[in-house]
């Protein structure tokens, strides 16, 4: 490079003798020996160390040897999340159902109620009852258990229930959900059990006073609905009771997407008890004349028993630490958003084409449809395929 450019000096400074500009001549050429050998030895050494590992290292890493004859099924898992293990004991019991053309709305609820986990120090148990998904969906409840959205999921057995609950007609009159609940009571019969609609949305604030709620409220519990047991109760279910309609009519109605019941106080379980008794036979829930024009079923039924044991309903559900009730239309937006944020597993709701009313009806024409190829219940089985 040659030595370094003098700088022109100022008057003052031109009588400096020569020798006093060599310390920093040496200095300079001190710094670019010094420059020369590290840029040149670092690169010997890279050149030399590559050499070594073209033929002794591998950085790469190597998936297990397999036999020839093991088949992966490819399934798209974030196995970036570890899930945490499941309690021993749950603070009390949510349950909900869905239908495959309630699918959307379904997974939708659980991611929201999931998103308040960090919030809530004693989650509640989470159960889900298919009530009717074709094959082609369960992969998706299969994700969202492996995920730990859902803590425990059953397939809804109707071949022990009436013909008429089945929901591909008439909506099954509803009257599954009596039978749900009763289940799931038998199951935890020391629980708070909190029936929410998948079309809901719960804050952490509800989750976290939900059995406070249900007991501060005498063992039941369920916010108001629309208008007045006169709009939305057929005539034929207080003759099935044996009760006057005009003792009724001036009541407001219990809200049957969101109910509450300390499972340890009778008269709760009693109330129960009677909804899915009452659920069994059609006369009562579901009676002569009767359509969602001039009766609402379930929560019809379960208004009447409601004010009969001494309970009312008659704050909106917003007043109960926000809960939003019927909140489902805006679930294929809640998850085509979280897709886009990345957090949204698949397979997922909005992987398959809109649910059709012919779909249904195809479904309830098979209902081993409703389950895994291998698992089909033997009943269901002999019955599509009877023996020769």
């Amino acid at each position: 490079m040659g030595a370094p450019i003098a700088l022109p000096l100022s008057n003052t400074n031109a009588t400096t003798p020569k020798k006093k500009k060599m310390p920093s001549q040496l200095v300079m050429a001190f710094v670019i020996g010094f420059f020369f050998i590290c840029f040149f030895g670092v690169d010997t050494m890279y050149r030399r160390s590559s050499a070594l590992c073209d033929n002794a290292c591998d950085f790469s890493v190597s998936s297990p040897s397999l036999p020839d004859d093991t088949f992966i099924t490819p399934i798209e898992v974030d196995d970036t999340i570890i899930m945490p293990p499941k309690p021993k004991s749950y603070p009390y019991t949510i349950v909900t159902a869905s239908s495959a053309n309630h699918l959307c709305a379904l997974e939708s609820f659980l991611y929201s109620l999931n998103d308040l986990r960090p919030e809530v120090d004693e989650f509640p148990r989470i159960v889900v009852y298919n009530i009717g998904m074709n094959r082609t969906q369960l992969p998706v409840l299969d994700q969202l258990v492996a995920h730990g959205l859902i803590d425990e999921l059953v397939t809804f057995d109707y071949f022990r229930y009436p013909r008429f609950w089945d929901v591909a007609i008439a909506a099954g009159e509803y009257a599954w959900k009596t039978g749900i609940v009763y289940e799931v009571a038998q199951k935890y019969p020391d629980d708070v059990l909190v029936w929410l609609d998948a079309g809901n949305m719960v804050t952490a604030e509800f989750l976290k006073h939900a059995p406070e709620l249900v007991k501060s409220h005498g063992g039941f519990w369920s916010p108001r609905s629309s208008t007045r047991m006169s709009r939305w109760t057929h005539p034929g279910m207080f003759e099935y009771f044996g009760e006057n309609p005009a003792d009724y009519g001036r009541y407001s109605n219990c809200n049957g997407a969101a109910v509450g019941f300390d499972l340890t106080n009778a008269t709760a379980r009693a109330i129960v008890d009677t909804w899915f008794s009452c659920g069994l036979d059609k006369r009562c829930i579901a009676p002569p004349g009767s359509s969602r024009a001039n009766h609402r079923q379930d929560q019809a039924v379960l208004t009447y028993l409601a004010y009969k044991n001494g309970f009312e309903c008659t704050r909106y559900p917003a007043r109960y630490h926000g809960l939003q009730i019927h909140r489902d239309v805006a679930c294929a937006a809640n998850l085509l958003e979280r897709d886009v944020q990345g957090n949204l597993h698949h397979p997922s709701a909005v992987d398959y084409p809109k649910w059709q009313r012919s779909d249904t009806l195809q479904l309830y024409n098979h209902p081993e449809w409703r389950y895994p190829e291998d698992q089909v219940p033997e009943h269901i089985a002999q019955l599509m395929h009877p023996p020769v």
